[in-house]
């Protein structure tokens, strides 16, 4: 019930009370007042208790009314509560937004970095495969002239095999042949038909004894050993090398040392070495020390 019901039902009520005594009064001017006065009283009483009954329900309902009102309020304070909790998250997540939104334009900003970067490093990168591009096919170029070099050198080293092999045959058979040669001159009683200008004794000179054996071609070999001062050379008895000749040891132009001859075999020799500037090794180039001397004037 609303209050202004509960308005109306008390000005009701007041209402008929005093239309009751005013209807009372008027009767008991003009009809039999005692019956008139019962009958108003019954009224009266009827009326108190309607009253009685309406201010009970109205009392009722107040209550009812003060209670829904409390728990009204109790709501709307918890409601309030919710209301500022909400705002209070309301509140965050602006801040957890803003933040956020700060992250987002740093991420940004960093991103637009690391793009710019990124491109120039694509850049770069492009570059460097076109250059390796081309270094592959400046490589494969190379590498083709390499193996044609390669082809060649082997070509000719065979050649150059080849032809010392034959060289080395052709220096066996002339050596042979003039010691056949000097062997049938000693049994014909006459000189070495081969050493007319010089003979390999004396140089030229029948009273004059060599230190050292000459021998009548250039011999050329390598050094095959080094075993403390015996040094084994891959020339030998076949190629003209006779015990006491002197060799000159000598690397890539540069002087080694003198090697005499003391040991001597068909294909290899061996001696010690009588002065050195530097120890010889494998590998290391000997002339005969006579004929280089004999060349060079």
């Amino acid at each position: 019930m609303s209050i202004l019901t509960k308005v109306f039902v008390v000005l009701l009520v007041v209402f008929s009370i005093a239309f009751t005594s005013m209807t009372v009064a008027i009767v008991a001017q003009t009809t039999n007042w005692r019956e008139a006065a019962e009958k108003y009283r019954e009224h009266a009483r009827v009326a108190d208790t309607n009253l009685r009954h309406a201010h009970a329900a109205n009392a009722a309902q107040l209550a009812t009314a003060r209670d829904e009102v409390r728990n009204h309020l109790n709501k709307i304070t918890e409601f309030e509560g919710h209301l500022q909790d909400s705002r209070n998250e309301v509140a965050q997540l602006r801040a957890e937004v803003a933040k956020s939104a700060s992250e987002k334009s740093s991420s940004e900003a960093i991103n637009r970095g690391l793009l710019s970067q990124l491109q120039v490093v694509e850049a770069a990168r492009a570059e460097y495969r076109t250059q390796r591009d081309d270094l592959e096919l400046r490589n494969i170029e190379l590498e083709r002239r390499s193996i044609d070099l390669n082809d060649r050198v082997n070509e000719l080293t065979a050649s150059t095999t080849v032809l010392l092999e034959q060289k080395r045959q052709y220096e066996q058979q002339i050596n042979i042949l003039r010691a056949q040669n000097e062997k049938l001159a000693q049994q014909a009683r006459r000189g070495p038909g081969g050493a007319a200008f010089e003979h390999p004794e004396g140089a030229a000179m029948p009273d004059v004894v060599a230190l050292s054996p000459v021998a009548t071609t250039a011999i050329r070999g390598k050094v095959l050993e080094v075993a403390a001062n015996l040094v084994t050379i891959g020339v030998g008895s076949a190629d003209g090398v006779k015990k006491d000749m002197v060799f000159v040891v000598h690397r890539e132009g540069e002087y080694v040392g003198d090697l005499k001859i003391t040991l001597v075999d068909p294909n290899q020799s061996a001696g010690q070495i009588v002065r050195s500037s530097v120890a010889p090794k494998p590998g290391d180039d000997v002339t005969d020390a006579l004929w280089l001397s004999g060349s060079r004037g």
